[in-house]
């Protein structure tokens, strides 16, 4: 069985499911503490990676010559910070 992880790896279109839809993928609708702590891990676990590859993806660097003629990379945070929206967690 695949794991969500690998679906977000597999295609950029893969849409993470809400908290609710996550949690109800388990058709009984019986959850005990042990079940809701594990979908809770793997839940963050889904964001964690996404939030990871964006920042990846978005990440820019800033290059500027120095003084001897070379040049010098400064990585933009605001493009990491800002890759992965805390709307997207749902």
């Amino acid at each position: 069985m695949k794991k969500f992880s690998d679906k977000i790896n597999e295609s950029v279109d893969y849409k993470i499911p809400t908290a609710e839809e996550f949690l109800k993928r388990d058709e009984s609708g019986i959850y005990n503490e042990i079940d809701i702590i594990h979908a809770m891990i793997e839940f963050t676990k889904l964001h964690v990676e996404a939030a990871l590859k964006a920042a990846s993806e978005e990440a820019s660097v800033n290059t500027e010559p120095d003084y001897r003629g070379g040049e010098w990379s400064i990585v933009d945070t605001d493009s990491i910070l800002n890759a992965y929206s805390l709307d997207n967690i749902k």
